[in-house]
């Protein structure tokens, strides 16, 4: 079994022409720009099991949420979206 869980972050818009995922998967490093698809932009990404994972979209050079996707404040104040990874099987 693998160490990480694979899972996929989506930006569920067409009309940006640059999106990048960032958040804890990564230390923040706005990194990983996502692929262009026929309804958004995707990509997947290896997060630890167990784990709860902040992460924001930079669309354009512009910092957000996602509307369609869970959110939660983290401890400074940040309005972050969320993904609980599962348990490991």
């Amino acid at each position: 079994m693998a160490d990480l869980h694979e899972v996929t972050f989506r930006w569920p818009r067409t009309d940006a022409s640059d999106v990048i995922c960032t958040g804890t998967f990564d230390q923040w490093s706005s990194s990983i720009h996502l692929s262009r698809t026929a309804s958004g932009f995707e990509s997947k990404f290896k997060v630890p099991w167990s784990d709860k994972v902040f992460y924001k979209f930079i669309v354009d050079g512009k910092w957000t949420t996602a509307y369609d996707q869970p959110t939660e404040y983290d401890s400074i104040g940040n309005l972050n979206n969320v993904y609980h990874s599962p348990s490991k099987p």
